[in-house]
């Protein structure tokens, strides 16, 4: 079973491979260009010694805060933030990608260095969390607005290819929610460490 998942998992990312590459060039461009332009352009916020931790989460322990950052990160974050808008119109998802990638060049171009390197397996591990979302709202999008483009040598009515979509999606968010599952437990102690 996990054989014939790894080679669909395979089959759907060699099918969408030039999107991936866009995508991941425009998520870690923004973020780069954002903070390269934010540290010449906005006066530093005053940060103190490190970022603020709700108490609540800090006191409740990895129990909580792991579930709590991966559930955040996957239903709001990635779904409803980065893959639902794709759904309604396909740019949406990528113009929501590089905004977040913007946001996130903002917040990292005033962190101190050693706050900046803590902070840079998270990044990773999550904008590619949020780079597979995107292609999936992408597909999404596209599967209905030009089913030809999406699936190219098939001849699928939209209904079908919005089907074949969701069944792309579906192999997408399995590897998103690992991505996002690491990510989880890579912030968390990032944030007990630093």
């Amino acid at each position: 079973m996990l054989r014939g998942f790894l080679k669909t998992w395979s089959i759907v990312l060699a099918a969408r491979v030039k999107l991936l590459v866009f995508l991941n060039a425009l998520f870690f461009v923004a973020v780069f260009v954002s903070a390269f332009v934010s540290s010449f352009v906005f006066v530093p916020p005053l940060l103190g010694e490190g970022f603020e931790v709700p108490s609540y989460l800090l006191s409740e322990g990895l129990v909580w805060m792991v579930p709590f950052i991966f559930v955040w990160n996957l239903f709001l974050s990635a779904f409803l933030v980065v893959t639902l808008p794709g759904l309604a119109f396909f740019g949406l998802s990528a113009i929501l990608l590089a905004y977040r990638g913007a946001v996130w060049g903002f917040l990292l171009a005033f962190a101190s260095t050693h706050l900046f390197l803590a902070a840079l397996p998270t990044v990773v591990l999550e904008g590619e969390g949020y780079v597979l979302a995107s292609v999936a709202g992408t597909v999404l999008g596209l599967s209905w607005f030009r089913p030809d483009w999406v699936f190219r040598g098939e001849n699928v009515s939209r209904r079908q290819a919005l089907r074949k979509a969701f069944g792309e999606c579906f192999y997408l968010y399995v590897l998103i929610s690992v991505f996002l599952l690491v990510a989880a437990v890579v912030e968390t102690v990032t944030l007990y460490l630093v």
